[in-house]
């Protein structure tokens, strides 16, 4: 545990410590170190970036169980993410951008999935301490995410954007140094045969097909950037081409799981239990993304960042998150474990987490609209502690039902799944995020007020769904409670 905690927690810190800034760095003008793109445009690149990173998830996956086996899918996932930092610290404009992006986004998907396995692999589904182990495991995530912003938008306030990237790969080294010094013990712990598990391909690929369908995934992702550069897609084009591609990308894996000879019955009825939780995750995950982008410019344009007489960098409101997410964190796990089998089911939580997490716009609407400076910061605030409370009922609760769920010979592909629902809610803020316009009080309000109130529907959705689904884990799935 502590040496999966460690490589996420610094992993998180580059990659949340990198996307606060990440916006500002794009459509800030040249004068002030950025690079001058119209505001929408950058909102929908970060959606479309955040997109492209989880959809990684599912090279990971991949790549996990038919390559390299998790453990050393997750070591290649920390290397590339090294490379990635570096080139966007070191690199100027557009130079350091895309080759930053492309290499970040990659070792992310590595590393996210195989790590979601390893630790999955680490606790039986029977374990009652199965979602506490989880929840930790979150926390360590919230750690780095909460330092990021913090050290990151300071830096890029005080002495430029690269500044906060450098910050970011610094990290990023530390996090692959200290997983490399712990490495031998972590494998010592899972005993002998899940670690040989962990290290070879669960379904292993013929090399000579592995590396064709690898130089064949490289050449479309560079046929892309290349379109890209040329103006042939948008950035609004690229988040919204994005959404369909990992929706389709879901549907393929959900067939394919429905419809593989190595799937038992037992297991399918698991995977279809899945579904609605599916669906809150993503959901959710389209709210939260609205942090890096729709949020991050409201923090820019109508935030009264005014703390204590002093006024805070507007990257520093992404730290709101994790922070409620550390508060919240230890008393939920202690809950869910005191609860045991009396807790109430997976659905319930995420549905009702759905809700809470829609809500959290509605508290701004009364604010949307106003002047530079118009909006208090407590307001803010109280929405993103709103949207934490609901994450603490989705975001470890479905990590630990992905693990529960996953048909054995779809092991790290399935955590591959839970994280395309991340890539679909980014991808679909990001595609939302260019109806926002900030200059019409109007069109503010419609946004965050369309965005609330689907996400409650959905909510509700889930939760007329839970009484079926308990049926489902109780008969497949003993130790889920």
């Amino acid at each position: 545990m502590p040496s999966m905690v460690s490589i996420e927690m610094w992993e998180r810190f580059s990659f949340y410590g990198m996307q606060a800034i990440l916006a500002y760095y794009l459509y800030f003008q040249a004068t002030d170190g950025g690079l001058g793109m119209a505001t929408a445009e950058a909102t929908a690149l970060v959606g479309a970036y955040g997109a492209f990173l989880y959809l990684c998830t599912f090279a990971g996956g991949w790549i996990g169980d038919r390559v390299l086996g998790a453990e050393r899918t997750l070591l290649t996932g920390a290397g590339l993410l090294v490379g990635g930092h570096v080139a966007l610290s070191a690199l100027p404009g557009f130079l350091g951008l895309i080759p930053g992006l492309l290499l970040i986004a990659a070792g992310s998907g590595l590393l996210k999935t195989a790590a979601v396995t390893v630790l999955g692999q680490a606790y039986p589904a029977a374990s009652p301490r199965r979602d506490a182990a989880f929840q930790i495991f979150y926390l360590g995530i919230n750690v780095g995410a909460l330092l990021g912003p913090l050290i990151t938008g300071w830096l890029a306030e005080r002495h430029g954007f690269h500044a906060g990237f450098a910050a970011a790969a610094a990290l990023m080294v530390l996090g692959l140094v200290v997983y490399l010094a712990m490495r031998p013990r972590l494998m010592a712990s899972l005993g002998a045969e899940t670690a040989r598990l962990l290290t070879r391909p669960t379904q292993p690929l013929a090399p000579a097909r592995a590396r064709l369908i690898i130089i064949a995934a490289v050449a479309a992702v560079a046929l892309v950037v290349a379109l890209l550069a040329v103006g042939v897609i948008t950035p609004a084009r690229l988040a919204a081409t994005f959404l369909v591609i990992t929706v389709a990308a879901a549907l393929l894996l959900f067939g394919q799981m429905f419809l593989s000879p190595a799937v038992t019955p037992g297991e399918r009825r698991r995977v279809l239990a899945f579904v609605p939780l599916f669906l809150a995750s993503t959901t959710y995950w389209a709210l939260q993304s609205q942090i890096y982008g729709v949020l991050a410019v409201y923090s820019d344009v109508r935030l009264d960042r005014t703390v204590a007489g002093h006024e805070i960098p507007a990257a520093w409101t992404q730290s709101l998150n994790p922070f409620y997410i550390l508060a919240f964190s230890l008393p939920l796990a202690w809950l869910w474990v005191r609860l045991g089998s009396r807790g109430p089911a997976s659905s319930t939580k995420m549905g009702v987490g759905v809700i809470i997490a829609g809500s959290s716009m509605l508290i701004m609407l009364p604010f949307v609209g106003g002047g530079e400076n118009s909006t208090p910061f407590l307001v803010l605030a109280a929405a993103i502690g709103t949207l934490s409370l609901g994450e603490m009922l989705i975001g470890p609760i479905g990590m630990a039902s992905t693990a529960i769920h996953a048909p054995r010979a779809f092991a790290t592909r399935f955590s591959a799944l839970y994280f395309l629902t991340l890539a679909i809610g980014t991808s679909l803020a990001g595609t939302l995020s260019t109806f926002y316009d900030s200059t019409s009080a109007d069109s503010e309000r419609t946004y965050f007020l369309s965005v609330a109130a689907a996400a409650i529907l959905i909510g509700v959705v889930c939760l007329a769904a839970s009484r079926a689904l308990r049926r489902h884990l109780t008969s497949e799935c003993p130790g889920e409670g």
